[in-house]
């Protein structure tokens, strides 16, 4: 399913406000992200804190910074859903890699279930959807 604005404010999304912090507040949206995912296995959590740094990235380079980091973590299946809210209009896409990059996206498409992106009207939600823990690792509750 598709997350857009709306959806990404329903309960059970944590919310961390970015907005005016500059490329070196990427740690801490990390750390902060990673806190929240505490109970995902290691190749879980550092897949979906790969998700939160492009995306976070991508904000900083291509639409004029981040506003909005959310989390998601739900259960039957294990899912975990990062979403960066930005107030840039263009339309992320895949590009073919290079010296000025095209690998972010990349990434994304390659360990996402799915992605994409929903325009609102301040700037737009980029998302990403990854399985996480199997049955043999607990899954995580939001809080």
């Amino acid at each position: 399913m598709p997350v857009n604005w709306t959806t990404a404010d329903q309960p059970g999304w944590q919310t961390l406000d970015v907005a005016g912090t500059d490329p070196s507040g990427l740690a801490d949206a990390r750390m902060w992200a990673e806190s929240r995912m505490s109970a995902l296995g290691d190749p879980h959590r550092l897949d979906a804190l790969l998700i939160v740094g492009e995306l976070l990235d991508n904000a900083y380079l291509h639409a004029g910074g981040p506003v909005e980091l959310r989390l998601r973590c739900t259960c039957g299946p294990c899912e975990v859903t990062v979403a960066v809210a930005d107030v840039g209009t263009g339309e992320p896409r895949l590009r073919v890699p290079g010296r000025d990059g095209g690998r972010g996206l990349r990434v994304v498409d390659r360990l996402c279930l799915a992605w994409g992106v929903s325009h609102h009207d301040d700037g737009k939600l980029v998302w990403g959807r990854l399985r996480c823990a199997e049955s043999e690792e607990p899954c995580p509750r939001a809080s």
